[in-house]
């Protein structure tokens, strides 16, 4: 009777010690939380000519109380490739992330949604831009002419052309989880 009691006592103890190092870990988080504003958040584009690439610079402003830490970008397509910096954004500073949509693959109206994680309520913010990629007047290229001209200047590497890279066939259902296929 005597040890089931020590052994419940000590149950108990050890449950109660965890569940208040867990909030203690809680309430840590809690106290990261910042709040972000991206510059120009929805952006529509002139049109470009197929094969040609956009530059888009986004700037993210920290207008919270802590550092800001954008944790990864995820633009919607594999047409775009996202830069974005990996040192925490103090208060009232900015970060600027740097992508480049690559319009080969693409003719007529695109529109490329970016999610943005941060440290922040949401967890993440999302960016959006669209552009018309047009045909040269002169001389449509197929796909094919486009890809061994790609393949050509080295710009990217042939599989990624074809398949995308390997660790970037991903999608996101629910901003705080990343699904890879296997």
């Amino acid at each position: 009777m005597f040890f089931d009691s020590c052994k419940v006592f000590i149950f108990l103890s050890f449950s109660f010690l965890a569940l208040s190092l867990l909030s203690a870990c809680a309430n840590d988080k809690d106290e990261n939380i910042t709040t972000v504003k991206i510059e120009d958040p929805e952006r529509k584009y002139f049109p470009i000519l197929q094969g040609q690439r956009q530059n888009i610079n986004v700037k993210v402003f920290n207008t919270g109380k802590h550092p800001l830490k954008i944790s990864a970008v995820y633009p919607s397509c594999g047409c775009t490739v996202a830069k974005y910096p990996t040192k925490l954004i103090p208060v009232d500073g900015y970060g600027t992330i740097e992508m480049e949509y690559n319009s080969n693959k693409n003719l007529g109206y695109v529109g490329i949604y970016t999610t943005i994680k941060t440290n922040t309520k949401e967890g993440s913010q999302t960016f959006f831009f669209e552009i018309n990629v047009v045909p040269d007047p002169h001389y449509t290229k197929d796909y094919e002419e486009l890809y061994n001209a790609d393949k050509e200047n080295n710009k990217s590497l042939v599989k990624e052309l074809v398949d995308g890279a390997a660790n970037q066939q991903g999608y996101i259902t629910d901003p705080q989880q990343m699904r890879k296929f296997k």
